[in-house]
C-alpha cells in the first residue's frame, strides 16, 4: 500500500528536522500492515536509521510520534511519543 504524506511543517519543526538531520517523506510503500484507522500516517520523517510517523492516539485523539518496524513481515508501530523533542531524548 502507497502512502501519501503530508510535508507541512510548523518553523519550529523544521529547525528540529534540520538539527536533526532528518528527511522529510512525501510518500512511502509498505506492503501488509498492522494499521487500525488511527494508525494511517499523516506525515512521517527518517530519523537517523529509522521510520518515525505522525499518527493519530486512540486514546486521547491527539496527534503523536511513532516509530515504524517490521516484524514477522508486517509493519507496525511500537515506540510512540509525545513529541518530537520526547522523542528526541528517548531515542
Amino acid at each position: 500500500m502507497k502512502f501519501i504524506l503530508d510535508v507541512n511543517y510548523s518553523e519550529q519543526e523544521i529547525k528540529w528536522i534540520e538539527k536533526n538531520n532528518c528527511e522529510i517523506l512525501s510518500e512511502i510503500k509498505l506492503s501488509k500492515t498492522s494499521f487500525n484507522e488511527n494508525e494511517i500516517p499523516k506525515r512521517m520523517l527518517k530519523y537517523g536509521g529509522a521510520y518515525i510517523a505522525e499518527i493519530i492516539d486512540d486514546e486521547t485523539g491527539n496527534l503523536i510520534w511513532a516509530e515504524l518496524s517490521k516484524w514477522k513481515g508486517v509493519w507496525h508501530f511500537n515506540s510512540y511519543y509525545g513529541s518530537l523533542e520526547v522523542l528526541e531524548q528517548c531515542f
